[in-house]
């Protein structure tokens, strides 16, 4: 079979390489920066999310500490969710040509190559797509126990890197009540009581932990959503960039047999589908929302017929080609170039953040704090000092709410460090006194300041009384063990 797909596999070959110099070549962004740090700080838990992409990259700093070293973890799950592919359209009777060019489109499509940005999703990509293939063994092959028990394992670490885990998992639950009733109820029994240990572990952490994915997830992150017909329009954009104009057409023109293959993706992807409609009604939808469900878009083409899939392979390798040819050219583009552009100073952050470590290493062993997560993430891996966020009150990124007691800053003096002109009603409100300074590095201007006598009863009601109202304001119906936050500053 290889050598028949020689051609293909050339080309695939040629994305792959191409995938691994954009991968060698773009920064580390500020949502890595951010998922390192929490593998930094291991805990059961952290604010955003469930924590397994934190575990996942503290599992691989044993082998190396690189953003380049945790960003394999992406290729390994591309080809993890392709052979995923070729397996489940094997196992409900695909021919074994259409199953094995079903999962070569995968890996030549645009999303393919742009793993490598959504880090917290990969990890689950990696779990949902293998605890699948595991639970739908376990309803066709002999050996249901064994596969019910890993199926309940990959799919309760899939809840435990994101809860949209739960509308993949409902999904199976109501495809295989329906098409193997009784029979299933065994294997849906062993599947679930190992998953509900995850749900467990998560739900102890949570209740000892200000509750903070669910305030996260569930109220902070929908605050002041309104209707908006653009989230909308822009979901079903979405939809079309994923399937592509070309395979949307070809799905439209082909006759799709009603089997079990059809059944299980009309179960995933209605269920999906159908709940992204009513959250694009008020949220913005991003391709990271779609890609616990990507194996199951691209199984909808093992229906095409073989002349059609081979057309849609060469559509889709020529414009993941586009994309790798813009991609490229921007990050080879010297950054003088963007100097006249007003985010520049971000620019020379995250291509040149060993300069700006030089620069804040001159401060010795004073604490660097920044008003922003990303920033303060960025610039805690590099400069391998503890960075922390402060005069922020942001949804994102509040995870250094867990790493640092304010109160331990009354009346000393600290210094702020900013990709841009610091506010000084900002620093006048809780500083005694203050100085400002500039640094140049490479023509972009970073800004710091020296906050001397941090008055932390004005910082306390200007910020920490805002973010105990909008983010730790738990409902009265949710049981409270601890929160660390209401024991440091309310108690």
């Amino acid at each position: 079979m290889i050598n028949y797909y020689k051609k293909e596999l050339q080309i695939l070959f040629t994305i792959f390489i191409f995938k691994i110099a954009i991968l060698l070549l773009l920064p580390l962004t500020g949502d890595e920066a951010y998922f390192i740090k929490w593998a930094d700080n291991l805990s059961m838990g952290y604010y955003d999310h469930p924590p397994m992409v934190g575990w996942v990259i503290h599992a691989i700093s044993f082998i190396g500490d690189s953003h380049i070293v945790f960003r394999l973890f992406a290729v390994v799950t591309t080809f993890v969710a392709a052979f995923v592919i070729y397996k489940i359209a094997l196992l409900y009777e695909t021919e074994k040509r259409r199953a094995f060019f079903t999962a070569l489109i995968f890996l030549a499509s645009p999303v393919d190559l742009l793993l490598i940005l959504m880090t917290n999703d990969v990890a689950l990509l990696f779990f949902s797509s293998l605890g699948t293939l595991f639970f739908l063994y376990s309803l066709e092959k002999k050996e249901w126990l064994r596969y019910s028990l890993l199926a309940g394992i990959f799919l309760g670490s899939a809840f435990l890197s994101k809860y949209f885990a739960v509308f993949l998992m409902l999904s199976l639950l109501v495809f295989s009540i329906y098409i193997y009733g009784k029979k299933s109820a065994k294997n849906i029994a062993v599947a679930t009581i190992v998953i509900s240990f995850f749900i467990a572990q998560n739900l102890y952490f949570n209740y000892n932990s200000c509750w903070n994915n669910i305030l996260f997830n569930f109220f902070a992150r929908t605050e002041h959503n309104s209707y908006n017909i653009g989230t909308i329009l822009g979901y079903f954009g979405l939809i079309l960039y994923i399937f592509t104009p070309w395979g949307v057409y070809f799905l439209f023109k082909s006759k799709f047999e009603k089997n079990k293959l059809l059944k299980l993706l009309v179960s995933i992807l209605g269920v999906a589908f159908f709940i992204f409609l009513v959250v694009s009604l008020k949220n913005k939808i991003g391709l990271h929302w779609f890609l616990i469900f990507t194996p199951y878009i691209f199984l909808l083409f093992s229906f095409l017929e073989s002349e059609k899939l081979e057309k849609l392979f060469r559509y889709h390798a020529i414009f993941t080609s586009v994309h790798i040819a813009i991609i490229v050219t921007l990050l080879l583009l010297p950054t003088s170039l963007l100097k006249e552009h007003k985010n520049y100073s971000d620019v020379v952050m995250y291509t040149q953040p060993e300069a700006l470590c030089a620069e804040l290493d001159k401060f010795g062993d004073e604490r660097i704090f920044t008003m922003g997560y990303s920033t303060a993430s960025l610039l805690s891996h590099y400069c391998k000092k503890d960075v922390i966020t402060l005069f922020n009150n942001s949804k994102y990124g509040r995870f250094d709410d867990k790493l640092l007691d304010v109160r331990e800053l009354s009346d000393s003096n600290i210094t702020l460090f900013n990709k841009s002109k610091i506010n000084e009603k900002i620093l006048s409100e809780v500083c005694g006194s203050y100085t400002l300074n500039t640094l140049e590095i490479n023509g972009a201007n970073f800004y710091t300041a020296t906050c001397k006598e941090f008055n932390y009863e004005n910082y306390k009601t200007l910020y920490l009384d805002i973010q105990n109202e909008k983010f730790y304001n738990i409902p009265s119906w949710l049981p409270v063990g601890e929160c660390y936050f209401k024991e440091r500053y309310y108690r």
